[in-house]
């Protein structure tokens, strides 16, 4: 393919992501929180046979990512509280092109369009009810949020179960740009759905790959006695996750806060109040601080606050004194929770979306992520040039740097053989500085492995004692095109990309996108057993002849005679042959095209690091 069908067909791949210069942004291909929880055994027995009108669901007090089982009968959409913008309450549900078990529903095709998650509420009562009783069914929709807004051919449908078996398709919309929350308005009025066992559904149509066709839901009601007008909702929540209490930084290390926790404080609290009724509240406010273990009350503070009607607003709290807890170990581990609370006047209003806590982590590592992401970054290369991106980082007391945490972002076609390599800066040449590098480590490749926090671990073969002082991490992406546009996971509700510069054409240049990279260095004492590193094969071996024409044979250190599969892929990930050798066997390679390409071994655990192949 000439470089200009290249260029082409990235772009029109690539069609909605946003793009500044060579920096660009793309959904995620998988979801870390349901992968996570996907294994968890749901709590199903002992419901009722059927579920009793009001119906009610703001996706509040779901637990593990996944919808209540108290309501739902399944489990594809993501509960969570970082997709949606200026939500109802705390809360959404969102639907994607990734199933249940976070990953996309079509894992080969990079743009299909399937029919991905769905919602189903459990059984439903209406057997007492008749259409003269103006039942209604109301929700909130949002197309893509913090994510990926949905094609024009996508859509978000809603489905009502009848009494003959027949889903029975009752309200849908097309793909849409990002926008408030909208409420629907449903009559429940044909006689078939009256009976004891009714259900709705909601199920997307999603383009996988292009957009990931995302669509926030929030704050469902279904109950009788309503009108098409009855569209008020007299409730005050919380909405957006509170800030942290640093400045800038989400998480660090205690040692490093102990050093002069004023400059690290922020100077108040915030967290996010709506009000979502037609008339001004004035409501009570408070806050309470605690460091989890050992258990130490760290604080608490009370306000009032004045809430005009359908608005959010944010509310300050006066910090308190977090530099009073003397930790046992400075270079131990502390989560401070700082529960925020309110209490308004509506009658009868849900009272679980008024409260909402935020954990304030201390460990070994500096993050300016929150630990989720909603999008991926990455870089367009230039075909001659490597491409580097670097985040800003500092020591506010000299220690050991030992490696980095990274989320990789999953690809379709996978991207496990895109070449890197990590370099530690102690400058770079912006603001009139100059590149200076004091450690690197090259041929790496990019890791998914399902760890406790989903980060993987690349642990320095030789840890870098720092003193006090700014230094940056590089990912160094080589030329030439197999490296291209490698995925780093990204929180776009964090600020971080005034710390992040990248070097494509030559000079470094500072990041245009906003969101933080869930980059982390790992700092202070061994690396925890929480997150697991990076597996390779651990044995020295090489292929002979390279390049090569018909045959080749692996060639391990030491003579081993041990039995090894093999694989040889190409640049793109795709397994063209595989099988079973041993030392100096011949690998018969006859019907490859000429080309370049990647192999690898394994000895049943784990694949060691992919050599380059050139074939003649």
């Amino acid at each position: 393919m000439s470089a200009i069908k290249k260029i082409f067909f990235f772009f029109s791949f690539f069609i909605s992501f946003i793009a500044l210069g060579q920096e660009h942004i793309a959904p995620l291909q998988e979801n870390v929180a349901l992968q996570k929880q996907a294994n968890i055994k749901r709590n199903t027995a002992n419901k009722p046979t059927a579920l009793a009108l009001p119906f009610f669901e703001d996706f509040t007090d779901a637990n593990n990512s996944f919808p209540s089982s108290e309501r739902w009968a399944d489990f594809n959409v993501y509960v969570n509280n970082t997709m949606g913008v200026n939500p109802v309450s705390r809360g959404v549900a969102t639907f994607d092109a990734l199933n249940k078990m976070g990953v996309p529903y079509d894992t080969v095709t990079s743009d299909m369009q399937v029919k991905a998650d769905s919602l189903t509420s459990l059984a439903i009562d209406l057997s007492t009810n008749t259409p003269a009783d103006s039942v209604y069914l109301s929700f909130f929709y949002q197309p893509k949020g913090y994510g990926f807004s949905p094609k024009p051919v996508d859509s978000l449908m809603l489905f009502m179960l009848k009494s003959n078996g027949v889903w029975e398709k009752v309200w849908a919309v097309n793909g849409d740009t990002l926008q408030p929350f909208r409420q629907v308005m449903i009559p429940v009025t044909d006689t078939g759905y009256f009976n004891n066992n009714f259900q709705f559904r909601w199920i997307n149509k999603a383009t996988k790959g292009i957009s990931d066709s995302h669509w926030n839901l929030d704050y469902i009601r279904l109950d009788a006695g309503r009108s098409i007008n009855n569209t008020t909702i007299n409730d005050i929540a919380f909405t957006k996750e509170p800030t942290s209490i640093l400045n800038d930084f989400s998480a660090m290390p205690m040692k490093h806060f102990r050093t002069n926790p004023g400059s690290f404080l922020a100077t108040t609290q915030t967290a996010t109040l709506r009000n979502n009724g037609t008339a001004s509240q004035n409501v009570s406010t408070g806050y309470r601080a605690a460091v989890e273990a050992p258990a130490t009350a760290l604080g608490n503070g009370n306000g009032n606050a004045n809430l005009p009607s359908n608005t959010n607003q944010d509310i300050n709290f006066a910090m308190y004194n977090a530099a009073s807890f003397v930790p046992g170990n400075i270079n131990g581990r502390y989560v401070f929770e700082n529960k925020y609370y309110c209490n308004s006047a509506y009658p009868n209003e849900p009272k679980a979306n008024d409260t909402i806590v935020h954990r304030q982590i201390f460990d070994n590592y500096f993050a300016y992520d929150d630990g989720t992401a909603e999008q991926s970054y990455f870089l367009n290369l230039s075909p001659s040039a490597p491409g580097i991106t670097a985040v800003e980082y500092a020591m506010y007391t000299p220690d050991t740097l030992r490696g980095i945490a990274i989320r990789f972002a999953r690809q379709v076609p996978s991207a496990s053989l895109k070449e890197f390599a990590i370099a530690v800066y102690r400058d770079i040449a912006v603001n009139g500085g100059t590149d200076q590098i004091i450690y690197s480590e090259d041929f790496l490749f990019p890791k998914y492995e399902d760890t406790v926090n989903k980060f993987a671990v690349y642990e320095f073969a030789q840890p870098q004692f720092l003193n006090t002082g700014v230094f940056y991490i590089g990912i160094i992406q080589p030329a030439g095109g197999t490296s291209d546009s490698l995925h780093i996971a990204l929180d776009a509700n964090r600020t971080g990309s005034n710390h992040r510069y990248f070097k494509v054409l030559g000079n470094w240049e500072p990041s245009l996108l906003d969101g933080a990279l869930l980059l982390r260095p790992l700092v202070g004492g061994n690396i925890p057993v929480s997150i697991n590193d990076v597996a390779q094969l651990a044995v020295n071996w090489s292929l002979a002849p390279n390049p090569a024409n018909d045959r080749i044979r692996v060639n391990i250190a030491d003579n081993k005679a041990t039995s090894f599969s093999y694989k040889i892929l190409d640049i793109q990930g795709k397994v063209l042959l595989q099988g079973a050798t041993k030392n100096n066997a011949d690998i018969n390679i006859s019907t490859l095209p000429a080309g370049m390409y990647f192999v690898r071994i394994n000895d049943g655990q784990s694949f060691s690091k992919p050599l380059k192949l050139m074939k003649l």
